[in-house]
């Protein structure tokens, strides 16, 4: 049996408790939570910490497959010069990326992530997967503009599907990229795929920039002179966007995770919102930053009534794969956003779009949610600081 108090509880599912006491067995059940008149410090076999406790945090967007490429440089700005300068840059010696894939989930890990959503284009993560503790759920992932290899695609992509699922036949799921990566002939194959699934949780990256709109719009701009440039063949878009990509393309009944949004307007969400029965908005605002120099407007999200998560996409473009480092950036850049709300985005919100609310998300009695500890807490604006540090507890 083990006891944590901190001077605030933050369980998520209700007011943070001050001078608040956590106590778990050695498995890291929660079996009691103490709400103490007085100091807690006094209760026996207490750890006392100077900070807030709040449950692991679940990282709703990742790449682990491309830790390598940690402080990619693009040649060029925008999304079309980040995605060529991952295709230029992705390939290195298998040990680099190996011990790069090792070093994210440890990392991951001591930060106070306990589960991940990530997403796969080969099986190169899955040994370092089967070694760690964390939850992961893996997003198998499919694109290509190329008509003429979408079958081919799709075959290699259940390929990698098939390796996933002997290890995790509850959590890997068939996703496509985005609404501007892929051929008719491939989303035609997938959108046949997903109907026969069912309510299938998919992982879209959906309104990441400006770039998207035009070339689907279009059929121009940054992402038809990279594809142009890359010499793929293709059939040039017109007259689409992403909102009818999606709605024409993926189920209602599937579980949608719309990943970035960064130029997607509340209108717009709120129209896919009553689309699909399950909607996650999953935020990555480091990345953002990167690579448009822009985030979402979340506060309004949030005050639609919206469910947000946080990611923190690749360490292609994220410095390191702590959550609170993107809590931290959008307290900064969305100020009237308070950490009880980002704080939620960052636990029960992740956990319930992945389906594994019923052990993470929150602090409550028979949940093993792992506790963090996030100090040099600010406790009179009720927020962390930039000297603020998120360290695993359970």
């Amino acid at each position: 049996m083990k006891r944590f108090g901190a001077n605030y509880i933050f369980p998520v599912c209700g007011p943070p408790i001050r001078n608040g006491l956590v106590e778990t067995n050695d498995t890291g059940e929660i079996l009691r939570i103490i709400e103490p008149d007085s100091d807690f410090r006094e209760i026996h076999s207490t750890q006392f910490f100077n900070g807030v406790i709040v449950p692991g945090f679940i990282n709703a967007h990742c790449h682990l497959e491309l830790s390598h490429l940690k402080g990619l440089k693009a040649k060029k700005p925008g999304i079309a010069g980040f995605i060529e300068a991952v295709t230029e840059q992705r390939e290195s010696n298998q040990e680099h990326i190996s011990k790069s894939i090792a070093d994210a989930i440890n990392q991951a890990y001591k930060s106070g992530t306990v589960a991940i959503a990530d997403i796969c284009n080969s099986a190169s993560t899955l040994p370092h997967k089967q070694k760690s503790d964390l939850y992961f759920h893996n997003f198998i992932e499919l694109f290509g503009i190329n008509p003429d290899v979408a079958e081919k695609t799709f075959s290699q992509g259940l390929i990698v599907y098939n390796d996933f699922t002997k290890h995790y036949p509850e959590s890997t799921s068939l996703t496509p990229h985005s609404t501007y990566s892929l051929s008719e002939k491939l989303w035609e194959i997938i959108s046949e795929y997903l109907n026969e699934k069912g309510g299938e949780i998919v992982s879209i990256h959906y309104g990441e920039s400006r770039a998207e709109y035009e070339f689907l719009a279009t059929g121009n701009g940054p992402l038809f002179h990279r594809y142009k440039n890359s010499n793929i063949p293709f059939i040039v878009p017109s007259g689409k966007s992403p909102i009818s990509v999606i709605t024409g393309y993926i189920p209602k009944q599937a579980q949608a995770l719309l990943v970035h949004n960064t130029f997607a307007s509340p209108d717009e969400i709120l129209s896919l919102n009553r689309w699909f029965h399950s909607l996650t908005l999953v935020t990555c605002p480091e990345s953002n930053l990167l690579i448009e120099n822009a985030i979402p407007p979340l506060d309004k999200f949030e005050l639609k009534g919206l469910n947000i998560a946080i990611g923190t996409d690749s360490l292609a473009s994220a410095s390191s794969l702590s959550i609170l480092n993107q809590i931290l950036i959008i307290q900064k850049q969305l100020p009237s956003v308070d950490f009880h709300t980002t704080i939620k985005w960052a636990t029960i919100n992740g956990a319930k779009a992945l389906n594994i609310d019923n052990k993470y998300g929150t602090i409550e009695v028979g949940k093993k949610p792992g506790l963090v500890l996030v100090d040099h807490f600010d406790f009179t604006k009720m927020r962390p600081t930039e000297k603020s540090v998120a360290k695993r507890l359970i």
